[in-house]
């Protein structure tokens, strides 16, 4: 697949299915940000936006992003319908002096798909603080 492929790609992958109504988090999203004060987060490839959600439920300011047009526009209309349609942060000032990278991994798990279908996937998890 090139990746002018992959937006049509997504797309058609995301209105295959129905839209999610309760979409569930990464578990290590939670276990990572958990104890956490609420803060800024950015979900790239956020999907259904489970993890977005959320976070936002939970105080922090959410961008999520996502290369289909489809998933974000599904997960927009949700978070108006859980009354969280004003989160989504200004620009990020990533400036490694301001910045202080906490995790940086990248774990495997086997996920479990549409009809029952595995794969292992990657997981990036990235924790960034800003310096006081």
């Amino acid at each position: 697949m090139s990746t002018t492929d992959a937006g049509p790609f997504w797309d058609g992958a995301h209105a295959a299915r129905p839209a999610a109504t309760n979409p569930q988090p990464n578990h290590l999203l939670a276990e990572t940000v958990t104890g956490l004060p609420p803060g800024e987060a950015l979900d790239l490839g956020c999907g259904n936006g489970g993890d977005a959600l959320w976070l936002a439920r939970r105080g922090w300011r959410v961008t999520a992003v996502d290369i289909s047009a489809v998933a974000a526009a599904r997960l927009a209309d949700l978070a108006v319908a859980c009354g969280l349609g004003d989160f989504l942060a200004a620009g990020l000032d990533l400036d490694p002096t301001t910045w202080t990278v906490e995790r940086a991994e990248a774990p495997r798990r086997i996920a479990t798909g549409p009809g029952g279908h595995t794969a292992e996937v990657t997981d990036h998890v990235l924790l960034i603080r800003r310096t006081a």
